[in-house]
């Protein structure tokens, strides 16, 4: 058991770089436990950071976007993340949040690009910024464990495991906006209960993580109303037993496996996240290892990831 954390109100977005396929899903806490009150498509940025600054309440959100960069590519550049995006209108940060037009146009300065020419390989992006093998390219979180495979490099930005675009889209359209009201950054601005006092604190989470946390399957087929069916009788359960309550038409969603509809998936991984969110915040799970670095100059981690890479 870790401490139970002081926040009041807990946010999870599945992010994408498509607005309509965003969705948010919001817990408060109670004296009975946690409601999980509302479900919906995210609104527009502007509204939407109003929103996660509600003066009334001590916010921990989460978005299961990349926050952070592999620590080989930022001893290689000398840049620091958190520098990137406290200060983005300097001229390595505009560079750096800028995407090159092609694979074969990138560099260590600029990592991240648009297109993908045709037989375009991982070796042309190891070439491209210098490193010598994959691994370079991955953060500690994102490399392989005894639980899971690897994670796709944050610099790939093309295939169903790409991270790098929704990355950049999340950098910009919120964390930087963000900082600047003053929000704090985990792990990067410390641990969770040095933060729990504040406004807002953002994390960054991923849902097939949270899975196994609430329950269910590692392996959920998720893009099948009978996969997320299952899934969501075992997210039931897992609340039933720890006083989380749910708003009846979101209870009626989860039973019914939100809806046909293949996009069901994006509702379905916004209250999974939430729910893994709620088992680190009530403290039954760490937030991370008890190795993790917490510092400004740390390469991020996912919340609630506690297994570490394989040797």
């Amino acid at each position: 058991m870790s401490t139970r954390l002081a926040f009041d109100r807990l946010v999870h977005s599945d992010w994408s770089i498509s607005p309509n396929k965003r969705w948010t899903a919001v817990a408060l806490r109670s004296r009975d436990g946690w409601l999980i009150d509302s479900l919906g498509q995210t609104p527009a940025l502007n509204e939407f950071l109003d929103f996660l600054f509600d003066r009334g309440r001590k916010t921990l959100a989460g978005f299961d976007f990349p926050i952070g960069l592999p620590s080989f590519y930022l001893e290689k550049t000398g840049l620091e993340y958190y520098q990137l995006l406290s200060d983005p209108a300097s001229h390595p940060a505009r560079l750096f949040f800028t995407a090159a037009e092609t694979l074969s146009d990138i560099s260590p300065a600029q990592p991240f690009y648009r297109r993908h020419p045709r037989g375009g390989r991982h070796a042309d992006l190891l070439r491209a910024l210098k490193c010598k093998t994959f691994s370079d390219l991955l953060r500690e979180c994102d490399k392989k464990t005894k639980l899971r495979s690897r994670a796709e490099s944050i610099f790939w930005t093309v295939g169903p495991k790409q991270v790098g675009k929704a990355a950049l889209s999340g950098w910009r359209e919120v964390l930087i906006p963000a900082l600047e009201r003053q929000a704090r950054l985990w792990p990067f601005d410390g641990p969770l209960s040095s933060l729990d006092s504040n406004i807002l604190t953002v994390a960054e989470t991923y849902p097939g993580e949270a899975y196994q946390h609430i329950g269910m399957r590692r392996t959920i087929k998720k893009r099948s109303q009978d996969g997320r069916r299952a899934g969501g009788e075992a997210m039931l359960a897992w609340a039933f037993r720890h006083r989380v309550t749910f708003l009846p038409i979101i209870e009626q969603s989860i039973l019914h496996g939100f809806g046909e509809r293949e996009d069901g998936e994006d509702p379905f991984d916004a209250v999974a996240g939430l729910c893994g969110m709620i088992e680190v915040s009530d403290g039954r799970r760490a937030e991370a290892p008890g190795s993790m670095t917490f510092s400004k100059n740390c390469e991020g981690w996912i919340l609630g990831q506690i297994d570490v890479p394989t040797a």
